[in-house]
């Protein structure tokens, strides 16, 4: 009896130990992050708002930081994920230099997260590229969404593993 305890006692925790290492994307099947960007022509301000799995999020801010992370627990959890946004993603102004994202906020939401960055851009949208590299590091099938409204104009951009910087309005292609 006494033996048959230990193994399940050992099986238990080998069970345990082996879901806690398990990434939290595999907790979930639809791999994707939204984005919104909005310009501010009063303020020439870019304005973005992101939605990510609240799981996906904490396991790369984890793994990063060396510490368990819980957005709604650990202190520094705004600024360990405006670090991870600022090398995830990256918008470049007219120039080609990349600007800096300052944060908002972040607002929970059930499974999900809304973050809030900004950062100014006196010259508006125009020949501004982007690159969303949101939790490609977590799996292979992420997929980022990102959706632009500038004034009247709109656009989508859709970014997978081993895409590049895109043109936020590009000129080749027609935007509603």
């Amino acid at each position: 009896m006494k033996t048959r305890l230990c193994i399940a006692l050992g099986m238990s925790a080998l069970l345990l130990t082996v879901a806690c290492e398990v990434p939290a994307a595999a907790a979930h099947t639809f791999h994707t992050s939204l984005m919104h960007i909005e310009y501010d022509e009063q303020e020439q301000l870019i304005e973005i708002s992101i939605q990510v799995f609240t799981n996906d999020l904490e396991y790369i801010l984890s793994r990063r930081s060396g510490k368990k992370v819980r957005l709604d627990r650990t202190p520094d959890a705004g600024q360990l994920t405006l670090t991870y946004l600022n090398e995830a993603v990256n918008l470049k102004n007219g120039d080609g230099r990349v600007k800096i994202l300052s944060w908002v906020g972040m607002e929970p939401e059930a499974d999900a997260v809304w973050l809030y960055v900004e950062t100014k851009m006196p010259d508006g949208l125009e020949g501004i590229e982007i690159r969303n590299r949101l939790l490609f590091e977590l799996v292979r099938d992420q997929v980022n969404r990102v959706h632009i409204k500038y004034g009247e104009r709109k656009d989508d951009l859709v970014f997978k593993p081993g895409d590049d910087f895109k043109a936020i309005l590009p000129a080749h292609r027609d935007v509603k």
